[in-house]
This record gives structure tokens, C-alpha cells and sequence, in this order.
């Protein structure tokens, strides 16, 4: 769990220390292997210098890991241990991993997260289970903690469900004990996940799809200031995203390309500007009707300047995968467009032909 998670927070730009292992030079091959965001320490020396620890290990070796790190106040401590024993849990319904990981170390934020996640799949190819983000459930006691657990849950590309309490723990950790007897004992293997399809946490989905998509408004107009920089774009779109075009024959795949078509066509307009019409989500698709204005000052679509003012609506029909925008499928009047560019003749062939 902890190697898997390491990597795609580090991918997802986040420093990674790794530490506590029966093999440390296991450890500092890791660090190696993943680059400049990762390095390889004691448990003391990753709990001094990360805010978020992140504990990984076996339930019979949670003292001894909590004693080598340290003091743990002010500190968030996401606990994905299961108390499992040879008979099965060894706590529970009064009880939990996650409670008496609070009672070792009272001055830390914990909070439960990962536990019903087979760390084969933080391993695995991306897109897994296709449109079907896993789901992750989170519970505990503090706001701020829950937020930040909530945050890292999507960086590693699946979807946090807030559970409450860290009581609540009490019931996640069966959970996952249910997800060990079907991967291993009933031999459905360890490529298995849950997915929340109607989530309590509803609400939290569509403010996180709106958000995304006026995140991906910004990247379409190009306004880095503010709190938005270009490598912010990273985080709305996917880095294999394919944008499927009305006024370009082929699909436009990758990050890279699509930004570089997104600018191309920014180019051909001063004072642009896009503004949100409507947005309709259900977790995993998003529909985002959009009106963008600019005055045409350069080549569009092979139609030189025309110094006009030009206003038009699109419909993006969004896939998100791992919490960024996967496929892009835009729907537009073109003939409208080019009306609005001068090209009447164009559009009065169109309409005789129809």
C-alpha cells in the first residue's frame, strides 16, 4: 500500500518519504526508481518532516511503528491498517484499528482511508475498471484532516467517500475483511473493487464535477492568473485525454496536442473570454454547456481576420476518469460560427443543399 500510494502521490507532484521496512535498501531503491519526489528515511525522520504520515503496516507491528516515529502532534495520520490477527479481526463493534491508533497517539489527526483498496490496484494499469472509480472510504474526526485525506484519496485517481466519525471505522474494517474473503477464500483475486453508486456523499460529486469543469473553462480560455498556472492544467485534464472536435477531422490525443490546439485557437481571438451556461453531472460524466466572446483578430479555421465581435455556444460531453477530464466530445453549429466569421456563402450552399 505504502510504495503504491507513494508513487502516484509523488506523480501527482507531492514529496514522498519512505520508511519502516525489514529491508531499508528496498526502501532507497524505490526512492531512486520514482526520482527528485521521493527519498528513503527513518520512521522518526518522516514523521519529522512530513506533515501527512501515512501508516501502512501489519496490526501485530503498529507499536513498534508508532513508537519509532515518534511524537505525532498536530500531525494528520491516515491509518489504512486492518486489525487482523490468524483468526480474522481482533477488534471490533466496541473498537477499531483506526480508534486505538487515536489512543497511542493523542495528538495526531487521524483518519481512515484505503483500508477496502487492494494494493494490487494502486499498482495496476491506469483506467482499470474503466468509467468505474473505485470508491475509498475516509472517516474521522476532524474537518481540516478529512479534507486533505479526501484530497490525496483523488490524487491517487479514485473516489473518496466520506463515512463520518472515526467510530465509524468499526464498520469499515469488517469491510474490508468482506473484501479479503471474496478476493482470496472465494477466488475473485485481488483485481476487485467497490464502487458507491449512489453515494451519500452525492453532493460532494457534483460540487467536485463543477469545479472540474470551470477548472477546464479556464484551461479552454487560457487565463493563468490568479490562483491558476499553467501546470495547473495537469490537474483537469488527463495526460492521455482525446478530444473528439467538430472543425478537426481526426481526434486530438494527449495533453500536450490538446492544449496546443486550445491555444492555437485562443490565438485567432483578443479579448476572449468563456463563461459556464449549465453543467449537469452524475459522478462520472459531466455535460458542460459553455458561450465563449472574442474579437476574431487572426486566422480561424483557414478565415482570415475579420475584426469581428464573435459569440458561441458548445456542448462538452466530459469522461472523467481518476478525477480528470479522460475524453472530451464537443457538439457546436458550425454553420453558425462561420456565419458570424462573414462566410455566407457558405452557409447558403448548406442551406440548399439541406
Amino acid at each position: 500500500m505504502g510504495s503504491g500510494l507513494g508513487r502516484l502521490w509523488a506523480k501527482r507532484g507531492h514529496y514522498v518519504k519512505f520508511s519502516y521496512s525489514r529491508r531499508p535498501e528496498r526502501l532507497l531503491e524505490l526512492a531512486q526508481e520514482i526520482g527528485s519526489h521521493a527519498s528513503q528515511g527513518t520512521p522518526e525522520e518522516a514523521a519529522r518532516s512530513g506533515d501527512i504520515l501515512l501508516l501502512a503496516v501489519p496490526w501485530a507491528s503498529l507499536g513498534d511503528a508508532l513508537t519509532a516515529a515518534g511524537p505525532l502532534d498536530r500531525k494528520i495520520v491516515i491509518s489504512c491498517v486492518n486489525p487482523l490477527g490468524p483468526g480474522g479481526l481482533e477488534v471490533g463493534l466496541t473498537t477499531s484499528a483506526a480508534e486505538e491508533i487515536a489512543k497511542l497517539a493523542p495528538g495526531a489527526f487521524v483518519v481512515e482511508a484505503f483500508n477496502t483498496i487492494f494494493a494490487g490496484i494502486l499498482h495496476s494499469r491506469a483506467h482499470l475498471f474503466g468509467n468505474n472509480t473505485p470508491t475509498v472510504f475516509y472517516c474521522g474526526d476532524d474537518r481540516n484532516a478529512k479534507a486533505t485525506t479526501a484530497a490525496l484519496i483523488r490524487d491517487a485517481g479514485l473516489h473518496p467517500a466520506d463515512s463520518g466519525p472515526l467510530q465509524n471505522a468499526r464498520y469499515i474494517e469488517p469491510l474490508a475483511m468482506l473484501m479479503m474473503e471474496l478476493g482470496y477464500s472465494q477466488r475473485l483475486g485481488s483485481d476487485i473493487a467497490m464502487r458507491l453508486m449512489n453515494p451519500a456523499g452525492a453532493t460532494e460529486l457534483v460540487k467536485s464535477a463543477v469545479m472540474l469543469a470551470r477548472r477546464f473553462v479556464v484551461t479552454f480560455a487560457g487565463d493563468h492568473s490568479g490562483d491558476h498556472s499553467a501546470s495547473a492544467d495537469e490537474d483537469v485534464l488527463a495526460e492521455d485525454v482525446v478530444a473528439y472536435l467538430p472543425y478537426s477531422r481526426y481526434p486530438v490525443r494527449g495533453r500536450e496536442k490538446f492544449e496546443a490546439q486550445m491555444k492555437d485557437f485562443r490565438s485567432a481571438f483578443a479579448h476572449f473570454e468563456c463563461d459556464i451556461d449549465e453543467v449537469i453531472d452524475d459522478g462520472m460524466r459531466v455535460v458542460v454547456r459553455w458561450t465563449w466572446r472574442g474579437t476574431h483578430t487572426g486566422v480561424l479555421l483557414g478565415i482570415p481576420p475579420t475584426h469581428r465581435r464573435i459569440e458561441f455556444s458548445e456542448t462538452h460531453h466530459l469522461r472523467i476518469a481518476g478525477g480528470r477530464i479522460a475524453e472530451d466530445h464537443v457538439s457546436a453549429n458550425l454553420i453558425d460560427l462561420l456565419h458570424q466569421l462573414g462566410e455566407t456563402q457558405f452557409v447558403e450552399h448548406e442551406m440548399q443543399a439541406r
